[in-house]
C-alpha cells in the first residue's frame, strides 16, 4: 500500500512540475500548428558571431604543431582542424583549410557556417553560410551558399 502511495505521489509530482514549466507535451499543439526551431543564424549577427566563433576555436591561433599544453595539465591537448563536409565544400568552390565551422539554422533550413581565411588579405575572414541539407541527404547534390560575407579577422 505504502508503494502505490509513493507511485501516485511521484506521479501527480511530474504532472505539476510540468505544468509549471508550461510542458504541456508531444501533440499538445493546436491543429494545424506546427513547432518551429528558431533560427541560430541571421545577417544582422553573422558578424558577431563569426567573431566569437573564431574566439573559441582552437584552430583559429597559431599553435606549435598542432598542439597546446595547459599551465595546470602535464598533458598537451592536441587540436584538429574543423571538418567541412565535401557537398559544402563543392558548393563554396574552395578547398582550403576552415578555420572554424558551426551547424545551426538560417532561414528555417538547416545551415553550415564555415569560415576561411580571406583569399584575398591576411587581415580578414571569409564567412559562408551554406545549405547543410546535402550533409544529411546526400541525393541533393552540391551545398547552396546561402550567404556570404567578409569580416575583419579578430
Amino acid at each position: 500500500m505504502l508503494g502505490t502511495v509513493f507511485a501516485a505521489a511521484l506521479g501527480l509530482g511530474s504532472v505539476l512540475v510540468s505544468s509549471l514549466n508550461g510542458d504541456e507535451g508531444p501533440g499538445s499543439a493546436a491543429p494545424g500548428q506546427q513547432a518551429t526551431v528558431a533560427d541560430s543564424f541571421s545577417e544582422s549577427s553573422l558578424e558577431q558571431q563569426v567573431t566569437d566563433l573564431l574566439a573559441a576555436s582552437p584552430s583559429s591561433t597559431p599553435h606549435t604543431l598542432g598542439m597546446q599544453g595547459e599551465p595546470d595539465k602535464k598533458t598537451p591537448r592536441v587540436f584538429q582542424q574543423p571538418t567541412v563536409p565535401g557537398c559544402v565544400q563543392k558548393g563554396m568552390d574552395r578547398k582550403d583549410a576552415a578555420l572554424a565551422v558551426e551547424k545551426g539554422r538560417y532561414q528555417g533550413r538547416a545551415a553550415l557556417l564555415v569560415v576561411l581565411p580571406d583569399s584575398s588579405e591576411s587581415t580578414r575572414v571569409t564567412a559562408y553560410l551554406m545549405d547543410a541539407t546535402c550533409v544529411s541527404k546526400p541525393s541533393s547534390g552540391t551545398a547552396e551558399i546561402l550567404l556570404k560575407d567578409s569580416y575583419t579577422r579578430p
